[in-house]
């Protein structure tokens, strides 16, 4: 009980909760239906969710609580890392048809932003970055 509010509780107090998963921004000036897919480094698919974004709609998807605990307990292995080695893999699927990827390794307090902005004249519809606390 102690080495959980060690690795759980004493980050929670210092930094806040954890952030959402991912978070999708519809910047442009259509809605757009995107589908989000996340594998994990073993290339199985822990989480799919297709999401249809009106103009300037936002949405934050939470993390899981078996993710949280996953990614926030030591010792995997018998070696100190975290429970959820190596990079986990976001797939995004906008409109049916254009693909991204965004590698990153897993954080509670990491996450995946998209956003979505056509008429942005660059030669990609839309923009994934990490953020971190």
């Amino acid at each position: 009980m102690i080495l959980l509010s060690y690795f759980v509780v004493f980050p929670y107090l210092l930094v806040g909760p954890p952030t959402p998963l991912f978070y999708v921004y519809n910047s442009d000036l259509q809605s757009h239906e995107i589908t989000v897919e996340v594998f994990d480094s073993h290339n199985e698919s822990i989480f799919k969710e297709s999401y249809e974004l009106a103009t300037e709609e936002r949405i934050a998807q939470p993390k899981s609580l078996w993710l949280l605990l996953r990614w926030s307990m030591p010792l995997s292995k018998g070696k100190y890392t975290y429970w959820a080695e190596g990079e986990y893999e976001f797939k995004v699927n906008l409109d049916g048809e254009i693909k991204d990827t965004c590698r990153t390794l897993p954080h509670p307090w990491s996450s995946v932003v998209i956003d979505i902005n056509k008429a942005n004249n660059s030669d990609s519809p839309m923009f994934i970055g990490i953020i971190t606390v």
